[in-house]
């Protein structure tokens, strides 16, 4: 079967390739990923008269750039796939966990084969966006994925900026916000559809969450027109993230002569001057921990009974003050 003529079509008529289960051609094959994220790469061969032969194994193999920027891939690049009878497709999974931005161009390679040339090209890039990007919160350094978030507060107004680094690839490219705060009620500014060039002072958005009501989670995304890459998220936890808080005590007399407490905390928004639901209370009882949320009235009260020791405080999630 290995003395079947091969050219540079026996790739198009053989293989057919899937990007994260989406056909792709030949000459269209391109991989852009973001740090963090993974591409499923499938080669379909349903008709292939390669099935079975012996000398027909594949092998994914970069041709530059991938070492460089740390891309992995399982099967490993280089290691030997048979393409077994039975099988109709083989994948690989590419992956960009602490990859470095770059360019990169792959192939496919048969070398058992005799005379079975490479296959087109798959090139691609990479951009690490924490490489790339400084963001901030208002005040507060976060960025796209790795676990950041911010904590916008209702009836406030607050920033996003994002400011490329000195020798960002981002720069004087055109980008955009990608979000889904509007199903949150927040009114962002300029609209997520708007491109605009990041420049070396960089390119700020507003999230105006006056009107908003409900506690939720939105997240903001951040897209380059170029390649299309597309940023991991950052996600925007939506709440009274910054109250006040007034605490009290209450005695109680018990027939015939019990006496006993009741510990009492309100929070109020610090933007809207209202009492803040939802907001999660520090107790400390008795040496156990515990976090009740407050009511609509914007209060929690912990009944003593047993004169046991209690504190109670609150963690701003907006800027961590003790209040």
């Amino acid at each position: 079967m290995s003395r079947v003529p091969v050219t540079s079509q026996t790739w198009l008529q053989n293989f057919r390739p899937y990007v994260n289960g989406e056909r792709v051609k030949w000459p269209d094959l391109q991989l852009n990923l973001t740090a963090g994220q993974s591409a499923e790469v499938l080669l379909e061969f349903e008709y292939s008269y390669l099935i079975g032969d012996p000398e027909s194994h594949l092998m994914l193999c970069p041709e530059s750039g991938a070492p460089e920027t740390g891309l992995l891939s399982d099967p490993p690049f280089g290691q030997l796939v048979e393409m077994a009878e039975g099988l109709i497709s083989l994948t690989w999974v590419i992956s960009t966990d602490n990859a470095a931005s770059g360019p990169f161009t792959l192939h496919f390679e048969m070398p058992l084969y005799q005379g079975m040339p490479h296959s087109p090209p798959m090139a691609g890039e990479i951009i690490n966006f924490e490489q790339e990007v400084d963001v901030t919160f208002d005040a507060f350094a976060v960025n796209f994925g790795l676990g950041h978030q911010g904590h916008p507060c209702h009836g406030a107004t607050h920033t996003v900026h994002v400011r490329p680094k000195p020798s960002s690839h981002l720069l004087n490219k055109d980008v955009r916000l990608l979000s889904t705060a509007q199903s949150a009620g927040v009114v962002v500014t300029p609209a997520p559809e708007v491109w605009q060039m990041l420049t070396p002072n960089g390119v700020t958005w507003q999230l105006d969450c006056r009107g908003t009501t409900q506690d939720t989670v939105f997240f903001l995304q951040l897209e380059e027109a170029d390649s299309g890459i597309v940023s991991l998220a950052l996600d925007m936890v939506l709440a009274h993230n910054l109250v006040t808080a007034r605490y009290w005590q209450e005695e109680h007399c018990t027939y015939p002569d019990i006496t006993w407490y009741s510990y009492h905390a309100q929070a109020t928004s610090a933007f809207l001057q209202t009492p803040a639901r939802g907001v999660p209370v520090n107790v400390v009882f008795n040496g156990t921990p515990s976090y009740p949320t407050t009511d609509s009235n914007g209060e929690i009260r912990i009944n003593n009974h047993v004169n046991a020791h209690l504190l109670m405080s609150i963690i701003n999630r907006y800027d961590g003050s003790k209040v």
